[in-house]
């Protein structure tokens, strides 16, 4: 219990507020809401890169680590596409859809901070891990899944958008 204590009283502050307005964007996601399609793309591409980014500077041999990266983030992909309810529509306006609320995106934001903590405890208690090839295969592996789950979310909202709408069927404008 005292490493618990330890860890949470050496985290720099700046990392409190970032999880508060992590946790804030993912709550939004809870209730149904009309939004564009470009933003969306937002918190994947950072969490894709930040991902990149581990496994770019991580001393291990990445051999394995980078087809696990790849395969993980297709996976995660599939996973994300499938999230997203059926009855997700395209509004009137190009660009913006109606998004049924989800506690996925909140689940995610959850996992990817409880991710990156993890692994800023390991790497600042055991600096030697980082060069660790499973170490770095299951870190890199692990947040590629949860940015393709987001990947996949935004692309099948995209694809969604695209769909004509009720009213474009039946011919009126």
């Amino acid at each position: 219990m005292t490493g618990i204590i330890a860890a949470l009283a050496h985290t720099p502050f700046w990392v409190w507020p970032l999880f508060a307005v992590m946790l804030w964007l993912g709550v939004r996601n809870v209730s149904t809401r009309e939004r564009a399609l470009a933003p969306m793309f937002a918190l994947p591409a950072i969490v894709l890169a930040i991902g990149l980014l581990d496994i770019a500077t991580s001393r291990a041999d990445l051999t394995l680590a980078i087809p696990a990266f790849a395969v993980s983030l297709a996976i995660g992909v599939a996973i994300g596409w499938n999230l997203v309810p059926g009855d997700a529509v395209r509004r009137r306006e190009p660009g913006r859809v109606v998004v049924p609320g989800s506690v996925a995106p909140l689940l995610i934001v959850i996992a990817v901070l409880i991710l990156r903590y993890a692994m800023g405890y390991t790497y600042g208690r055991w600096p030697e891990l980082r060069g660790d090839p499973g170490l770095t295969l299951e870190f890199g592996a692990t947040g590629a899944l949860l940015a393709g789950i987001l990947w996949g979310r935004a692309l099948r909202l995209v694809q969604i958008s695209r769909r004509p709408s009720p009213i474009d069927r039946q011919g009126r404008s």
